[in-house]
């Protein structure tokens, strides 16, 4: 059984955070500190962590597909942490030809950016949406 292109999308985008040093990815076993979730699922069991979630893919009917993935990050210390994270995210995604290099995409856009105030644990957080011009 082959995997959804969401998922697919998913997965490398975890791994370009890896790799930019914006969280962890770690495909097996338990999500570490500042782990990075696959499937929409706030883990309870870390204070910093990353989220991403598939919105619903829209497709021309031909041959062209809008992915749309939410990111959402939730670290510790002032809300200037995240607003930081969210503009590191950017410049590794927005308005970026052929990224990530999956699926056929050519261009990648932040749609929009949601801070959220700091938790009663003191955590702010910021979901950042971007959507994925790609092939379905």
């Amino acid at each position: 059984m082959t995997d959804a292109p969401e998922l697919i999308l998913r997965r490398t985008l975890a791994s370009m955070l890896d790799a930019a040093d914006l969280a962890v990815y770690q495909p097996t076993g338990t999500i570490p500190e500042r782990g990075i979730r696959l499937d929409g699922v706030f883990p309870t069991s870390t204070s910093e962590f990353t989220v991403l979630t598939s919105l619903p893919t829209v497709r021309d009917g031909r041959a062209d597909a809008l992915y749309r993935v939410q990111v959402y990050t939730r670290r510790t210390g002032s809300p200037n942490v995240t607003e930081k994270w969210a503009v590191d995210l950017a410049a590794l995604l927005d308005h970026k030809e052929y990224t990530p290099q999956v699926l056929g995409i050519s261009w990648a856009e932040e749609t929009s950016r949601l801070p959220f105030d700091p938790d009663a644990q003191g955590r702010p957080a910021v979901a950042c949406t971007y959507q994925f011009r790609g092939r379905a």
